[in-house]
């Protein structure tokens, strides 16, 4: 079947995914301008967020356990409830310890939506169309994040904000149960495990971890940079779009600069941009030129993930270890994406847009560094002891 024809046959699907990022990008990027504008201080913005990647790492590991006990499409709408139950009750109090428990819930929903869509598309593509199924995807994943982001703009009051991501996500769960799909075959419930990073794909795992710190920085704390240079929530609107803008152009290119002249060059490429772009940033420039400067960050950071996936992937010689080894370096991103807002949050609270820009300045610079020193025949150690595999569930 060709790639056109499977993604109409999961029009469905599509459709429930543009609901779902639209609606995670408004709460998830408007939470630090809510919060900043009540006068919390950066640290406090930064361990709200990070209660989001707390969840991320629960429903990493156990959202499995549902999918594979209820199906897909009930899964999806069991998300989905929580999820916007969990959107809406930011309304009813402002108590931080309460908004805390309600980003770690939202954080297992969302993870758990993004295993139940990854596993649907890699059971309905074949091999040879894959890259353009997940390609597509991710032509999804970038638009529907980007209107999310720029609803911002509109100065909508924080009840609006939340009771507008709750109707979306609800609104996601429609065409699934709307439209008839035959959803894929129930997946047999297994434990997760993570390989033994550094005898596997040291560069893969450190460029995931990096890249969680990085990405998820930007979406909990890029807001807080803007608003502590004077500006306001239109501003924030248009430089978090300028930089997932940005990492939807990336994806048009590093995956073909990364076939061609191998995964260790694209990641080195990127981190490089990202490296060179903050540095300008240093000097604080005018924001019409940071909107600029956003974009080429996008580029630099947005795609470090799936170049680390596929450096891992490289490396396996029995393809049935794909799964445990994706479920490693998803972990490994899910934990950069927990340290990251904490980091950034302590970091600017002391040194305020300094900290932010030090951060990507030193990490980015360590993922060059590191990635330089890596050799490009990787080692062949994976399936070679059974010993490798560290148990985190069952």
């Amino acid at each position: 079947m060709s790639p056109k024809k499977i993604i109409r046959s999961m029009t469905a699907l599509f459709a429930s995914m543009a609901f779902l990022f639209a609606g995670n990008a408004l709460i998830v990027t408007s939470i630090g301008v809510i919060l900043k504008e009540k006068g919390e201080s950066s640290l406090i913005v930064g361990i709200i967020s990070s209660c989001f990647f707390i969840g991320a790492l629960i429903g990493t590991i156990s959202a499995h356990k549902i999918i594979s006990r209820i199906g897909h499409i009930r899964s999806f709408g069991l998300f989905g409830a929580v999820f916007g139950i969990s959107a809406m009750l930011h309304t009813i109090s402002e108590n931080l310890i309460f908004w805390a428990i309600l980003r770690f819930s939202i954080g297992i929903c969302y993870y758990g939506f993004l295993m139940v869509i990854e596993s649907w598309l890699n059971e309905k593509s074949k091999n040879a169309i894959r890259s353009r199924i997940l390609g597509f995807y991710e032509i999804v994943f970038y638009l529907s994040f980007g209107i999310g982001t720029l609803i911002i703009a509109l100065n909508l009051s924080k009840h609006n904000v939340f009771i507008l991501s709750a109707a979306l996500i609800l609104l996601s769960s429609l065409p699934l149960n709307l439209i008839k799909i035959k959803e894929p075959i129930l997946p047999a419930s297994s434990p997760i495990s993570i390989p033994k990073v550094f005898d596997i794909a040291p560069l893969a795992i450190a460029t995931s971890f990096i890249a969680g710190m990085l990405i998820n920085g930007f979406f909990s704390m890029a807001s807080i940079f803007v608003l502590l240079q004077g500006f306001d929530a239109k501003a924030v609107s248009y430089f978090m779009f300028c930089g997932i803008l940005g990492g939807f152009f990336a994806q048009t290119i590093m995956g073909t600069i990364s076939d061609k002249m191998g995964r260790k060059f694209a990641i080195i490429t990127s981190a490089s941009i990202g490296f060179f772009t903050m540095l300008i940033f240093v000097f604080n420039p005018h924001l019409y030129f940071q909107y600029f400067l956003a974009f080429l960050l996008g580029i630099g950071i947005f795609c470090l993930y799936a170049l680390a996936l596929a450096r891992a992937n490289d490396v396996l010689t029995i393809k049935n270890k794909g799964v445990e080894l994706g479920r490693g370096v998803l972990f490994c991103y899910s934990l950069g994406s927990l340290f990251g807002p904490l980091i950034l949050g302590f970091l600017m609270q002391y040194f305020e847009i300094k900290g932010f820009i030090w951060f990507y300045i030193f990490c980015l610079g360590f993922l060059i560094l590191f990635a330089i020193n890596k050799p490009n025949i990787l080692n062949k150690k994976f399936n070679k002891k059974p010993g490798n595999m560290v148990m985190l569930d069952d």
